[in-house]
């Protein structure tokens, strides 16, 4: 009975040691996360998360970085996305091209698209 008032607090005022995501190189925004940027490690880490991303549906699923996250801090499923895949397809007559990203701004000249890294291109339909 001693020695299980002795232990006790001790268990009580332990810190608990879960297992976490965590990056293994710096994710920046929008990129998408992979098995070899993400690793699980035993912390009793301060970042305390509500829920943590899962490495199983990491697996199945193209997650994407909402904001630039630091080599080595634990992942939270808020900070990742599932990514949207968005097709356009160019008809131009002649040929046809799809790609992946969303069309901004189309003219008679050009069509302007926004890839899925963010950056803006603009693809001319007469072929320059």
């Amino acid at each position: 009975m001693k020695l299980l008032l002795l232990i006790l607090p001790i268990l009580l005022f332990s810190k608990a040691i879960e297992v976490v995501p965590v990056a293994t190189k710096s994710i920046n925004w929008k990129e998408q996360l992979s098995l070899s940027n993400v690793k699980l490690i035993q912390s009793n880490d301060k970042h305390k998360c509500k829920e943590y991303l899962d490495i199983n549906k990491l697996k199945k699923n193209k997650y994407r970085a909402k904001h630039y996250i630091i080599k080595d801090f634990t992942i939270c499923a808020d900070d990742v996305y599932i990514a949207v895949s968005k097709k356009i397809k160019f008809n131009f007559g002649f040929f046809e091209i799809e790609r992946d990203g969303e069309i901004i701004k189309e003219t008679d000249q050009y069509i302007k698209i926004r890839n899925l890294d963010g950056k803006i291109e603009k693809i001319y339909k007469d072929g320059r």
